[in-house]
């Protein structure tokens, strides 16, 4: 059963969050509550989450941000390991569809309402983006949900093992391009599953930098290729190409390694991969 969240529309949302911006996570878990008198639900598309519901989701979030210091400020350790647990926790327990995951305003409701107390824990003072849901690729929940979404395995023993491949910042070069890319489970689990088989040490490589150049590669294509036809070996293989043109052009790129040196560093890089 797919479930409807509250929508904290944007009249409601910006004072909100201008309100809150300088309140810390103990004063604001004064202020949250599980209804806002302006909050609306869209007309179609699934049952209306239930109080109790929200609630039970409250709980969980809270527990896991205890789990990393809350209410005391997070180290980065912390803020990395709440993250991942996030993830996996609205996934399994939002029952959300990707259409309605895809509105800010719910993400505000959840941000503003429901669990400002760890939002503001997650992020001291946040910026708009960080709370209102006008970039999920920001927001503190919206953006931890689409990137479980985007790795999911339902049929592996571990369904978001993929989580641990890329760190935040790299998986943002993604998902900031998943309209473009189709926003394709499928797709982005073959880049996940190519990515984990590389090795990226050495001073001469940077792995964000190597990424952006694939995306870029693989845009190019995407008008020529329907991902989605072809199965999870092929792609495999395609993706695998790609790398391979990616990490040959960044290595010989303004000599940053030895043109007699190009092919055997790249196979360093690619080792995972070909073998």
């Amino acid at each position: 059963m797919t479930l409807l969240y509250p929508r904290l529309l944007r009249h409601r949302a910006k004072p909100l969050a201008a309100e809150y911006k300088e309140l810390g996570p103990i004063e604001l878990n004064r202020r949250w509550s599980l209804a806002d008198s302006s909050a609306v639900f869209v007309a179609t598309g699934g049952t209306r989450i239930e109080q109790a519901k929200l609630q039970f989701l409250r709980d969980i979030v809270v527990d896991l941000a205890k789990e990393s210091g809350f209410p005391e400020p997070p180290d980065a350790k912390q803020k990395s390991g709440f993250d991942l647990q996030l993830a996996v926790a609205l996934h399994r327990e939002m029952r959300i569809s990707p259409a309605e995951a895809a509105s800010g305003d719910v993400w505000a409701f959840l941000a503003l309402v429901v669990l400002p107390d760890v939002a503001h824990w997650r992020y001291p003072r946040p910026p708009g983006d960080r709370v209102l849901g006008s970039d999920l690729t920001r927001h503190v929940f919206g953006r931890m949900w689409w990137r479980a979404q985007l790795v999911y395995a339902p049929t592996d023993s571990d369904p978001y093992t993929a989580l641990h491949v890329l760190g935040e910042a790299a998986f943002d070069q993604i998902y900031a391009r998943r309209t473009a890319l189709g926003g394709s489970p499928h797709l982005i689990q073959s880049i996940l599953r190519t990515w984990k088989q590389m090795n990226f040490a050495g001073p001469d490589i940077t792995e964000r930098d190597v990424l952006r150049d694939f995306l870029k590669r693989l845009l190019r294509l995407a008008p020529f290729v329907v991902f989605e036809a072809l199965d999870s070996r092929s792609l495999d293989e395609e993706l695998l190409e790609i790398a391979k043109e990616t990490v040959l052009g960044y290595l010989s790129f303004g000599g940053r390694v030895p043109a007699t040196e190009v092919e055997s560093r790249a196979a360093q890089v690619l080792v995972g991969a070909l073998s």
